[in-house]
Protein backbone atom coordinates (compact mmCIF):
# COMPACT_ATOMS: atom_id res chain seq x y z
CA UNK A 1 0.00 0.00 0.00
CA UNK A 2 1.43 3.35 -0.67
CA UNK A 3 0.16 6.65 -0.60
CA UNK A 4 0.02 9.98 -3.67
CA UNK A 5 -1.52 12.92 -4.34
CA UNK A 6 -4.95 12.91 -6.58
CA UNK A 7 -4.12 12.83 -10.17
CA UNK A 8 -6.56 14.55 -12.96
CA UNK A 9 -6.41 11.33 -14.66
CA UNK A 10 -9.33 8.46 -15.48
CA UNK A 11 -8.04 6.41 -12.80
CA UNK A 12 -8.81 9.28 -10.10
CA UNK A 13 -12.16 10.78 -11.50
CA UNK A 14 -13.78 6.86 -11.91
CA UNK A 15 -12.69 6.45 -8.27
CA UNK A 16 -14.42 9.76 -7.10
CA UNK A 17 -17.47 9.11 -9.59
CA UNK A 18 -18.00 5.63 -7.85
CA UNK A 19 -17.72 7.03 -3.99
CA UNK A 20 -19.99 10.43 -5.14
CA UNK A 21 -22.83 8.29 -6.93
CA UNK A 22 -22.97 4.94 -5.29
CA UNK A 23 -26.10 5.19 -2.91
CA UNK A 24 -24.92 3.17 0.16
CA UNK A 25 -21.02 4.91 -0.28
CA UNK A 26 -22.67 8.05 -0.80
CA UNK A 27 -25.09 7.77 2.71
CA UNK A 28 -21.69 6.37 4.35
CA UNK A 29 -19.82 9.23 4.20
CA UNK A 30 -23.00 11.49 4.32
CA UNK A 31 -22.35 12.42 1.00
CA UNK A 32 -25.64 14.43 0.32
CA UNK A 33 -25.97 14.42 -3.45
CA UNK A 34 -24.68 12.33 -6.34
CA UNK A 35 -21.93 14.56 -8.48
CA UNK A 36 -21.89 14.99 -12.01
CA UNK A 37 -18.71 14.04 -14.15
CA UNK A 38 -17.80 17.81 -14.43
CA UNK A 39 -18.52 18.08 -10.94
CA UNK A 40 -15.89 15.02 -10.22
CA UNK A 41 -13.82 16.89 -12.82
CA UNK A 42 -13.61 20.02 -11.45
CA UNK A 43 -13.57 18.30 -7.55
CA UNK A 44 -10.10 16.18 -8.66
CA UNK A 45 -8.49 19.01 -10.80
CA UNK A 46 -8.47 21.35 -7.64
CA UNK A 47 -8.23 18.59 -4.72
CA UNK A 48 -4.59 20.37 -4.33
CA UNK A 49 -5.14 23.64 -3.96
CA UNK A 50 -6.30 23.90 -0.94
CA UNK A 51 -3.99 25.32 1.71
CA UNK A 52 -6.66 24.11 4.39
CA UNK A 53 -6.26 20.13 3.42
CA UNK A 54 -4.03 17.18 2.05
CA UNK A 55 -5.69 14.38 0.18
CA UNK A 56 -3.68 11.27 -0.09
CA UNK A 57 -5.04 8.58 -2.20
CA UNK A 58 -4.23 5.35 -0.67
CA UNK A 59 -3.47 2.88 -3.97
CA UNK A 60 -2.90 -0.84 -3.83
CA UNK A 61 -0.81 -2.27 -6.67
CA UNK A 62 -0.85 1.61 -7.95
CA UNK A 63 -4.57 1.41 -8.28
CA UNK A 64 -6.21 4.28 -5.62
CA UNK A 65 -8.75 2.79 -3.75
CA UNK A 66 -9.58 4.56 -0.96
CA UNK A 67 -8.63 8.38 0.43
CA UNK A 68 -6.90 9.85 3.77
CA UNK A 69 -7.81 13.27 4.37
CA UNK A 70 -5.87 15.80 6.76
CA UNK A 71 -8.32 18.56 7.17
CA UNK A 72 -8.61 22.22 9.24
CA UNK A 73 -4.46 22.72 8.67
CA UNK A 74 -5.25 26.31 9.04
CA UNK A 75 -5.32 25.69 13.13
CA UNK A 76 -1.42 26.04 14.37
CA UNK A 77 -1.57 23.12 16.49
CA UNK A 78 -4.30 20.34 15.33
CA UNK A 79 -6.12 18.91 12.20
CA UNK A 80 -8.75 17.14 11.72
CA UNK A 81 -8.34 12.97 10.06
CA UNK A 82 -10.72 11.20 7.82
CA UNK A 83 -10.53 8.39 5.94
CA UNK A 84 -12.24 6.05 3.48
CA UNK A 85 -12.04 2.55 1.51
CA UNK A 86 -13.87 0.83 -1.28
CA UNK A 87 -15.49 -2.01 0.49
CA UNK A 88 -13.03 -4.61 -1.36
CA UNK A 89 -10.00 -3.56 0.75
CA UNK A 90 -11.57 -3.20 3.91
CA UNK A 91 -10.42 -5.48 6.54
CA UNK A 92 -7.11 -6.00 6.22
CA UNK A 93 -5.48 -3.15 7.22
CA UNK A 94 -5.08 -0.56 4.13
CA UNK A 95 -6.69 1.95 6.43
CA UNK A 96 -4.85 1.46 9.39
CA UNK A 97 -1.40 1.38 7.23
CA UNK A 98 -2.64 4.98 5.34
CA UNK A 99 -3.78 6.43 8.34
CA UNK A 100 -0.90 5.72 10.14
CA UNK A 101 1.48 7.38 7.51
CA UNK A 102 -0.54 10.74 7.34
CA UNK A 103 -0.67 10.84 11.59
CA UNK A 104 2.94 10.44 11.67
CA UNK A 105 3.12 12.47 9.17
CA UNK A 106 1.02 15.15 10.72
CA UNK A 107 2.55 15.18 14.16
CA UNK A 108 6.25 14.49 13.69
CA UNK A 109 6.50 16.78 10.28
CA UNK A 110 3.76 19.32 10.57
CA UNK A 111 4.63 19.28 14.22
CA UNK A 112 1.06 19.41 15.12
CA UNK A 113 -0.33 19.14 19.05
CA UNK A 114 -3.44 17.15 18.29
CA UNK A 115 -5.61 15.41 15.55
CA UNK A 116 -8.79 14.49 15.74
CA UNK A 117 -11.21 12.19 14.37
CA UNK A 118 -15.35 11.44 14.21
CA UNK A 119 -17.42 8.40 13.15
CA UNK A 120 -20.98 7.74 13.31
CA UNK A 121 -22.20 6.01 15.99
CA UNK A 122 -22.73 3.07 14.47
CA UNK A 123 -19.44 2.57 12.76
CA UNK A 124 -17.28 -0.03 15.28
CA UNK A 125 -15.20 -0.81 12.55
CA UNK A 126 -13.97 2.82 12.07
CA UNK A 127 -13.79 3.15 15.95
CA UNK A 128 -11.39 -0.03 15.98
CA UNK A 129 -9.33 1.45 13.51
CA UNK A 130 -9.06 4.57 15.33
CA UNK A 131 -8.18 2.99 18.80
CA UNK A 132 -5.33 0.91 16.90
CA UNK A 133 -3.71 3.91 16.32
CA UNK A 134 -3.83 5.69 19.90
CA UNK A 135 -6.70 7.74 19.43
CA UNK A 136 -8.47 7.88 22.87
CA UNK A 137 -12.58 8.25 22.50
CA UNK A 138 -13.42 11.74 23.94
CA UNK A 139 -17.08 12.13 23.74
CA UNK A 140 -20.36 11.13 21.82
CA UNK A 141 -22.46 13.90 20.11
CA UNK A 142 -26.11 13.23 20.59
CA UNK A 143 -28.14 12.81 17.28
CA UNK A 144 -25.38 15.36 15.72
CA UNK A 145 -25.64 14.14 11.60
CA UNK A 146 -29.06 13.52 9.73
CA UNK A 147 -28.45 10.06 7.28
CA UNK A 148 -30.89 7.57 5.49
CA UNK A 149 -33.76 9.09 7.27
CA UNK A 150 -32.82 9.50 10.80
CA UNK A 151 -30.38 11.09 13.52
CA UNK A 152 -27.04 9.64 14.66
CA UNK A 153 -24.64 9.94 17.08
CA UNK A 154 -21.29 10.42 16.38
CA UNK A 155 -18.62 9.42 18.50
CA UNK A 156 -15.15 11.85 19.03
CA UNK A 157 -11.79 10.65 19.10
CA UNK A 158 -8.37 12.48 19.75
CA UNK A 159 -4.79 11.78 19.67
CA UNK A 160 -2.16 14.15 20.92
CA UNK A 161 1.35 14.02 19.89
CA UNK A 162 3.07 13.36 23.43
CA UNK A 163 0.94 9.93 23.21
Amino acid sequence: MTLRTVENDDADIELFQRVYNDLDFREELLFRYPRSREEIESLVENAGENDDRLDLLACVNEGPVGLVRLFDLRHSDHATLAYWLLPDYRGVGYGTEAAALVIDHTLRTLGLHRVLAWTIGYNEASQALLRRLGFTREGTFREHVFNAGEYHDTEHYGLLASG
